[in-house]
């Protein structure tokens, strides 16, 4: 058995179209402007975007700037269907919120330790 790449269904083996989406599950290059009958266009290649690879790089040098390319890259994946750019944009954004809370708990606790050092000065 092998799974549809548009919706993730289960087909048979000598299937073309999917019966679930109505897309085809061949693997070549779909003609172009070609639809699956619930108007998802298929997508040519599902690599990484540019915007997803620019935000999860981001992520590790300025944190707010990597989180805002992220979540616009996760969109842009979202509308075109690139499983690939979407998981990558994801990871950007978990990393990054992670990294976000990290920061801010540590900077809380040093303004609690200045306060208090401060007090008993």
């Amino acid at each position: 058995m092998k799974y549809c790449i548009h919706c993730g269904k289960e087909v048979l083996d000598d299937a073309v179209i999917c019966p679930a989406c109505g897309c085809s599950v061949k693997y070549d290059m779909p003609n172009e402007g070609s639809e699956c009958k619930n108007g998802v266009v298929p997508p040519y290649a599902d690599t990484y975007s540019s915007l997803s690879i620019v935000g999860f790089v981001l992520v590790f040098f300025t944190l707010i700037v990597g989180l805002i390319v992220s979540i616009i890259a996760n969109n842009e994946a979202k509308r075109t269907g690139s499983l690939k750019s979407q998981s990558l944009s994801k990871a950007g954004i978990i990393i990054s919120s992670v990294m976000l809370g990290f920061v801010g708990v540590m900077f809380i606790l040093f303004f609690i330790i200045i306060c208090v050092g401060l007090v008993y000065w």
